[in-house]
């Protein structure tokens, strides 16, 4: 589902908390009771310093000095909240903790893990090191191991080491204004310089394992999504996915990122700007699955849950208080059960593809609800109404939430999805394929049978399809009295549709009893209006008697030509328009060595690689040449639709 979806609004509710993975790894801490004397004497390679530790508010820089009497302050337990303790409003903190250690212990150093905003580590009133900046008061955190070493002997003969951590209390909380809780109840250790490095690349690998494989395999679903659009653009659907599933691995790094170094609020801001992108792809991708148009609700509904994730940014300055901050979540939350339910709709009304995605939402949708039923009941005191289940399963030492679940998935949904809709996809254009190459064939041999032997004409026709079927037509039939009727026509449209028409038109002509030309596309017309919405029909025909008087009509066709001047006819409407059309005759003689040429107009809109078109003024001098000269001409300068040339010249 939408992966971390509510990763960065949950991280102000639930203020870090450390590896289960670490925390079984460590012994148990010896400081739990008194944090004034903590017994570390038998330090191995790691011990848990906390949950109790010596606070308190303000900041002062002598409160790092082993010397300072820190009797006054009150022990906290990092296992509960400060609110608890009644602290609210802070912008800095301090934690101090005893620690006696074996006298001459050497190589020491103090993890840091899951800090909620910046701090500064000192041992003995010396600074060890620190995260981030402490003018700074933005969201900042550090879910990573980091380990800074303790100089030897620094404890002294008798082993006495304090430990001081200066905190700048980030300023967003979901509890009030800097009332978060810097540390947590696992977030400080000792360890030894043999042991750190290893424990610390324990660590990340427990933190971003799932996210390094969840990006993997988001980044691979989303590739594939884009060569698939890019191959078949008009599914639109594969657009949205991939950029959904690009965001997420970016998302994914983002959270490796933060494993590996640090949280800061450009990054939290950048988190809720991709999870926008996310929200508004995958109602898209959803829109699209199930073939809804984008009514004005689906709009609105795209653009208020992408504005909603900008309101958590402000909350985290301070700007918006928690209650409009919970708010702005609801339609996130509608959402949630919008998406599945229109895809439950789809599969019910056979949409397959909607129920391969439906599980697969939905189980990111639970997690979402019951994440933020968990917080809701956390924080209005509503535990006893709202019985604790885990939010994790197990799965060896890792412990894998449910959005992670979700992401896996969801992901692997969609790859189900990508394979079965190209499947589809290519089955169905082996279908039309098919029909093109039967159409084809067809329209071949329908054309080849419309050139007829024509006793004292030569006649010579060229058809240069511009696809698999074309919707250019010819006939060339002898009359009865020794002359000669051809025709040349254009319809309009594209593919097997046109070739039908093309067929029909041939077949029509064929059972046509008169040899007249503006009788033959009279009567045409007649036929194709009774068709209903069949387009239009452009046809140019020509009957020439034995001895060689002619008789031109003309329907929107371009006119013949003779010795390269053309034969000119008066304008008339298309066939398929209008009933009762009147195609007047132009009459003229062709002597023995004239030729009359008829032509497509896709010969003059041939177009060159630079959008040049060969035109009507090069076509004057082209149709001196043979029928395969100009049509060779014509195709060779870039054709563009279908190609027909029929010459037509007496022997005698």
């Amino acid at each position: 589902m939408i992966p971390r979806i509510f990763k960065a609004f949950t991280f102000l509710l639930l203020a870090g908390c450390a590896p289960i993975a670490l925390a079984q790894a460590a012994a148990p801490d010896p400081g739990r009771a008194n944090p004034r004397n903590v017994d570390a004497t038998q330090f191995g390679d790691i011990v848990t310093l906390g949950p109790n530790w010596l606070f308190a508010p303000g900041d002062d820089p002598a409160w790092a000095s082993p010397t300072y009497d820190d009797s006054g302050w009150k022990i906290v337990s990092t296992e509960k909240p400060l609110t608890d303790y009644g602290y609210r409003d802070l912008h800095f903190a301090w934690y101090r903790i005893h620690i006696h250690l074996r006298p001459g212990t050497r190589n020491l150093m103090v993890g840091i893990l899951n800090v909620d905003g910046n701090y500064e580590v000192y041992a003995n009133g010396v600074r060890l090191g620190g995260s981030g900046k402490m003018t700074e008061r933005l969201l900042a955190a550090q879910e990573s191991l980091v380990s800074y070493a303790v100089p030897d002997n620094l404890a002294g003969e008798r082993g006495d080491l304090v430990l001081a951590i200066r905190c700048a209390v980030n300023w967003g909380s979901s509890m009030g204004r800097g009332a978060s809780t810097p540390l947590s109840s696992e977030s400080v250790y000792l360890l030894s310089r043999e042991s750190a490095p290893l424990i610390a690349s324990y660590v990340a690998a427990h933190q971003g394992g799932p996210e390094l494989l969840l990006g993997i395999l988001a980044l691979v679903a989303g590739l594939i999504s884009f060569a698939l659009y890019f191959a078949l653009q008009s599914q639109r659907e594969y657009l949205a996915i991939g950029i959904y599933l690009l965001a997420d691995s970016v998302m994914m790094a983002l959270q490796l990122w933060l494993n590996a170094v640090r949280f800061s609020f450009p990054v939290h801001v950048l988190d809720f700007v991709l999870v926008s992108v996310l929200t508004i792809t995958l109602i898209e991708f959803v829109r699209l699955v199930l073939h809804l148009p984008r009514t004005r609700w689906i709009l609105a509904m795209e653009v208020v849950c992408s504005l909603v994730f900008l309101v958590t940014p402000l909350h985290t300055l301070g700007i918006v208080s928690n209650t409009l901050n919970s708010v702005f979540f609801v339609p996130i939350l509608v959402m949630k059960i919008v998406l599945p339910v229109l895809l439950l709709r789809g599969r019910l009304q056979g949409n397959r593809e909607a129920g391969l995605l439906l599980s697969a939402i939905v189980i990111g949708s639970l997690a979402d609800y019951w994440y933020f039923l968990r917080n809701l009941a956390y924080y209005a005191n509503l535990n006893a109404l709202l019985p604790y289940f885990p939010f994790t399963v197990s799965l060896g030492s890792y412990q894998i939430n449910f959005y992670r679940v979700g992401d896996f998935f969801f992901d692997i949904a969609i790859l189900i999805f990508l394979v079965q809709r190209t499947v589809r996809i290519a089955r169905e254009r082996n279908r039309v394929a098919a029909e093109l190459e039967a159409a084809r064939s067809t329209q071949e041999l329908l054309l080849a049978r419309s050139a007829q032997p024509t006793p004292g004409f030569h006649v010579e026709t060229i058809y240069y399809p511009a696809s698999e079927v074309g919707g250019d037509f010819f006939l060339v039939a002898s009359m009865p009295n020794g002359g000669l009727l051809a025709i040349v026509g254009d319809v309009s449209g594209k593919g097997l549709l046109a070739a039908m028409r093309v067929a029909m038109i041939l077949g029509v002509l064929r059972r046509e009893d008169s040899w007249e030309p503006t009788a033959v596309l009279h009567n045409l017309n007649e036929a194709l209006l009774t068709q209903g919405e069949s387009g239009f029909t452009t046809a140019c025909c020509v009957q020439i008697e034995s001895g060689g008087r002619y008789s031109v009509a003309n329907a929107g066709h371009i006119s013949p030509y003779i010795d390269g001047l053309e034969v000119a006819t008066p304008p008339s409407l298309p066939l398929g328009l209008a009933p009762d059309q009147h195609y007047a005759p132009v009459t003229g003689s062709l002597s023995p060595d004239q030729k009359i040429v008829l032509l497509s107009d896709g010969v003059v809109e041939a177009r060159s690689s630079t959008g040049e078109l060969l035109g009507f003024e090069r076509l004057a001098q082209l149709t001196l040449k043979s029928a395969r000269e100009i049509a060779d001409t014509a195709k060779a300068f870039g054709q563009q639709d279908d190609i027909t040339v029929l010459t037509l010249a007496r022997t005698a």
